[in-house]
């Protein structure tokens, strides 16, 4: 089983990268990032592994 993601930085337009709370990325949480007007998240898994994903797919 792998690591579950954290998220350190979600976007939205047009103020761009923002802190947002750390924690676990699950569908819960990208939901209510969703609601505050966010689309994609900047998550890590361990040390090196840093990628920005699109929040539509922990929602579908």
């Amino acid at each position: 089983m792998s690591r579950a993601r954290l998220v350190t930085h979600a976007y939205r337009y047009p103020e761009g990268w923002q802190e947002v709370k750390r924690e676990r990325l699950t569908r819960e949480y990208a939901r209510e990032l969703i609601a505050q007007g966010f689309t994609l998240i900047r998550a890590r898994r361990g040390f090196f592994d840093v990628r920005e994903v699109s929040l539509s797919w922990y929602v579908a």
